[in-house]
């Protein structure tokens, strides 16, 4: 059965990119524009891994990531978050979470895959992270 990942991001070209990328590698591959419609998909479908953007437009990144960590079944999906900048606020997320990595908007596909790569190979079952510092 080919993993799962789950884009939410409101960039269009980014989002279509990265989806023809992630099929190409066998990946099933959905996708939502918004935080709050990515954190329904998210429960309902429970991705292998989720890509996200920080600044989308319903909710923040931080603000889904938060949401998605409520939930003992979708604080384990491992998440990348996408920005042109790394921004104070994923820099601490990145330190207390092994689950988080961070990728600049526009990165090589190797890096992507790589990062893809070792996200996936993440323990399925592991304790929930504990949730990241408010805003």
């Amino acid at each position: 059965m080919p993993k799962s990942v789950l884009i939410i991001d409101d960039d269009d070209d980014l989002s279509n990119l990265l989806k023809e990328f992630l099929q190409s590698k066998g990946f099933t591959v959905c996708r939502e524009a918004d935080g709050p419609a990515g954190a329904e998909k998210a429960r309902a479908m429970l991705p292998d891994l989720i890509t996200m953007d920080f600044n989308m437009p319903g909710a923040n990144g931080v603000e889904t990531y938060n949401e998605l960590h409520r939930s003992p079944e979708t604080a384990v999906i491992p998440v990348i978050f996408f920005s042109s900048t790394l921004l104070g606020i994923i820099k601490r997320m990145l330190t207390e979470n092994d689950r988080l990595r961070f990728l600049k908007k526009g990165c090589q596909t190797a890096e992507l895959e790589q990062c893809v790569s070792e996200m996936l190979a993440l323990p399925k079952l592991a304790p929930p992270p504990p949730p990241p510092p408010k805003l």
